[in-house]
């Protein structure tokens, strides 16, 4: 492993100017608590990772895991009530910083680092993760190519992008990214503070009629939290402070690059992995669990 300078008693392999990804330093500092299960309870993100992962399927214990893009380290908190040995978590942003505050576990070792120059090397881990993460870096394929090297063979990836359809680029967010990416992030702020809450109350009359919900979807620029699912379970104050959040969290990154379904299965295959659950619906995201293919004695010995 590279040696990483030691700010803040954490790892950093980056620049402090070398940060694209830093609205989310800023976003998830600003929203500490609203997508933890421990501090929002009803959030249900752990059923949402549970789901996703397929990792009940599975043996963890002991085993060692990589999280690629931890953000403020809400899904990792998820990932220390499983039974695994190690958790090794970055993220290119300063939220590094608050997953360090909140968590407190001696199997974590949290670093400050690129999903490009993972300071690890390659095969070193049982298990990938990367979680709403891909489309937020400047070349997704790319980034994906280079978690998957991380996997032993006999190793699982967790793998989650936006999907490139129709439908999801339709969405309002692509409409106005080109001006909010630009602007002071404390603008975005100010917007969804004040318009946050009656934003909410006209998607929820909105979104009651066909018609109505296509127009609310593709040009009312705040997000709106299904019934169901991720985050149902608060209250209404809570709610409205997650659709906030992903409300900024849509139209701050400076990258925002969803991917085709089938550069998603084709990137992933072609890394040595056979695919056991893949999930690819008409409008997004894509994501899919895969275990690499264990070396045969002529790859072991590099054989051709």
């Amino acid at each position: 492993m590279r040696v990483g300078t030691i700010r803040g008693g954490i790892p950093r392999f980056v620049a402090p100017d070398d940060n694209y990804a830093e609205s989310f330093g800023y976003q998830w500092k600003r929203w500490h608590s609203i997508r933890s299960d421990v501090r929002n309870p009803g959030h249900n993100l752990r059923k949402v990772i549970l789901e996703r992962t397929h990792f009940g399927d599975f043996d963890l214990s002991g085993k060692t895991i990589l999280e690629c893009g931890m953000g403020g380290g809400d899904d990792t908190e998820v990932l220390l009530t499983l039974p695994f040995g190690e958790i090794h978590a970055f993220d290119l942003s300063t939220s590094v910083e608050r997953a360090a505050h909140f968590l407190a576990d001696k199997r974590l070792r949290i670093f400050q680092g690129s999903i490009y120059e993972i300071p690890y090397a390659d095969q070193s881990f049982d298990i990938v993760y990367c979680h709403r993460v891909l489309q937020h870096t400047p070349d997704p394929a790319e980034a994906l190519r280079r978690i998957c090297a991380k996997v032993r063979p006999g190793g699982l990836l967790f793998a989650h992008s936006y999907k490139r359809s129709p439908a999801h680029m339709a969405e309002w967010r692509y409409k106005y990214r080109w001006l909010t990416k630009r602007l002071p992030w404390r603008a975005v702020v100010a917007y969804v503070d004040v318009a946050g809450p009656w934003l909410h109350r006209l998607n929820q009359l909105l979104y009651r009629y066909g018609w109505t919900r296509e127009l609310a979807y593709r040009l009312i620029p705040f997000y709106r939290l299904p019934e169901c699912g991720e985050g149902g379970g608060t209250s209404e104050t809570a709610i409205i402070e997650l659709e906030k959040q992903i409300t900024f969290d849509a139209l701050t990154p400076w990258h925002d690059h969803p991917m085709r379904s089938e550069e998603f299965r084709e990137v992933i295959e072609s890394a040595g992995f056979d695919i056991l659950h893949f999930f690819d619906p008409m409008v997004s995201p894509l994501f899919a669990t895969a275990r690499r293919r264990a070396a045969t004695p002529a790859s072991a010995s590099g054989d051709k």
